[in-house]
């Protein structure tokens, strides 16, 4: 099977990990109807004729904004004299005429050497930034626009200076990917197993291979809360989806298939074989990596484990609100100062910026009567900086009421309240029980009372009457 994998095409898939660290989560989607979650900010007035020029080496637009330009946001803060690598990770619908050249999936990746630590920060496809040289415009236009009007450096050079001039980060490297090769990546992987907290609903095409065009193709699909095995079809179905969640949910299940592309690539054994790899890689992937710059990442990639790695993403209301454009398309706009503070964070080492220090160990054993919701819950306490182990079914019980067993005994420095918030569990479902010789620190048993989806998505409901996914060229 391993010879198997690693014959042609699928050699390809060994370094993509490495250059984000550990995984390329490849291309998410274009256009994509779906319920709106946050209340559109209705924009009172009309919009300034004669915004302010940006200050600098940035170039003033070239066309009339809709809403003032803002200032150039300060760098983010670094710590003191750590040494940071960031790497900009894009996904494009190459394939689509409408869209193409749009980045869909935009995330950066922080690598901190100093601290062997890594935070990755997902960017709304839907902010709207000043895109130096041209106007205020969605983040996601910005590649394609630098590619198509001759700026110097093509389109990814009129992102890195979008995310500088928006965001105050400067990117070192970028890679980008198409979708199609995505799924094959995955494919040629064995697929990857995905812990799914949240239900999905979504129309997806009932084979890859139908035409979008005709309706009796598609079928509205359900993805249950569990653990599940996708191939490259459903796992980029899974990133891109959002009918009944958010480009924001969106951003932090490409994050969980990055983690999950990391760990298949590893158990596999084909982070080693990058110097083998890398002729076949560079055909299929843009970036402006060279060999040298990943080899140094492959002992980071091997050995560091997830209460290493912090995720970030823009929360509606609070880093960004939505607000409609005078055409009533609707944008994210940043809210500076709390955008910065989540930026600053975005900086920091996991162990400088989390709830939780010291990465305690959590066992979670499964007493709901339900198959995969330890490994949901355990994967989701990753989130959040513990050591989570997945204990499987407790034997013979099925509990009304999930407990939270906690074998420290510590009053001060404990990290009970920060378990029970990442689990929403209420204070009462803790059990105190001191033991010096615990092989962890806390037992969680889940009951029936667990509810693992904690983020902005709508439970899926049954649709009586089919919708056309599609729309002269747009996809789903």
């Amino acid at each position: 099977m391993f010879t198997h994998l690693l014959r042609g095409w699928s050699l390809v898939v060994g370094v993509l990990p490495l250059l984000a660290l550990f995984a390329l989560v490849g291309a998410v989607a274009a256009e994509s109807s779906g319920a709106e979650l946050v209340k559109p900010f209705v924009l009172q007035g009309a919009p300034s004729p004669t915004p302010p020029v940006p200050s600098g080496t940035f170039a003033p637009p070239s066309q009339p904004p809709v809403t003032p330009i803002p200032p150039a946001a300060p760098l983010a803060a670094a710590p003191d004299g750590d040494d940071i690598l960031n790497v900009l990770l894009l996904g494009s619908d190459t394939e689509n005429p409408v869209n193409a050249g749009r980045t869909d999936a935009i995330m950066l990746v922080s690598i901190n050497w100093t601290a062997g630590t890594v935070n990755l920060l997902s960017i709304p496809r839907d902010l709207f930034v000043y895109i130096p040289g041209w106007t205020m415009q969605r983040i996601n236009t910005a590649f394609g626009y630098g590619e198509h009007n001759g700026i110097e450096g093509g389109g990814v050079a009129l992102l890195r200076d979008t995310i500088l001039y928006n965001l105050g980060v400067r990117v070192d490297f970028y890679a980008r990917v198409d979708f199609v090769d995505f799924r094959r990546i995955v494919d040629a992987l064995g697929g990857v197993e995905i812990a799914v907290d949240c239900a999905i609903q979504d129309w997806r095409l009932i084979e890859p291979e139908l035409d979008p065009e005709v309706e009796e193709h598609w079928e509205l699909f359900t993805l249950p809360v569990g653990v599940h095995l996708m191939d490259g079809d459903l796992a980029l179905w899974y990133a891109r989806s959002r009918r009944t969640s958010s480009d924001f949910d969106r951003g932090r299940r490409q994050q969980d298939l990055m983690r999950a592309l990391w760990r298949r690539l590893r158990d596999l054994g084909l982070l080693n074989q990058l110097p083998a790899l890398w002729g076949q890689v560079v055909e299929i992937v843009e970036t402006d990596m060279q060999l040298a710059d990943l080899l140094g990442l492959v002992p980071l990639a091997l050995t560091i484990d997830a209460s290493r790695i912090a995720h970030f993403t823009f929360r509606p209301n609070e880093e960004v609100r939505a607000w409609r454009t005078p055409d009533g398309a609707s944008v994210q706009l940043l809210v500076p100062d709390r955008a910065q503070g989540l930026l600053n964070d975005f900086m920091q080492p996991p162990t400088q910026n989390r709830l939780v220090q010291g990465g305690p160990v959590v066992e979670v054993l499964n007493a709901t009567g339900y198959a995969g919701l330890d490994q949901v819950a355990a994967d989701g306490l990753a989130w959040e900086g513990f050591l989570a182990l997945a204990g499987g079914e407790e034997q013979g019980q099925h509990r009304a009421v999930s407990v939270v067993y906690d074998y420290t005994g510590r009053s001060k420095g404990s990290a009970v309240d920060a378990l029970l918030e990442a689990l929403r569990l209420p204070p009462e479902a803790v059990i105190v029980e001191p033991d010096p010789d615990r092989a962890v620190d806390y037992r969680v048993v889940l009951g029936a009372d667990y509810r693992s989806c904690g983020h902005h998505v709508l439970p899926p409901v049954p649709t009586p009457t089919p919708e056309i996914p599609l729309a002269q060229g747009n996809t789903p």
